[in-house]
């Protein structure tokens, strides 16, 4: 779906498939975690910075938790989080990350 553009199906096609993994293999599972981050990214791909700020920092949590701050994974949902802040124009913010 992102490939063609169609951002609403692929983010309700993501979030179908969290809640799949959230029931069979649990929240913080790293599929789980992948699918979060790849819905924070449509969102933000959609313009919806808020949305997709809330749920990088709220993935970035349990990955430092489950995964530790410096796993390749975590690092991705942190440059994540980066572009949300910049495209809201929050640069010391993202700088910061």
């Amino acid at each position: 779906f992102l490939a063609q553009g169609k951002l609403g199906d692929a983010l309700a096609a993501y979030q179908n498939v969290r809640a799949i993994q959230e029931r069979v293999v649990g929240a913080e599972h790293l599929d789980t975690i992948s699918t979060s981050v790849n819905i924070a990214i449509t969102l933000q791909n959609q313009s919806k910075y808020q949305e997709s700020e809330a749920l990088c920092r709220d993935v970035i949590e349990v990955q430092q938790r489950v995964l530790g701050p410096e796993h390749p994974v975590t690092l991705g949902a942190r440059y994540s989080l980066c572009g949300v802040l910049y495209n809201q124009k929050k640069y010391g913010e993202a700088e910061a990350r």
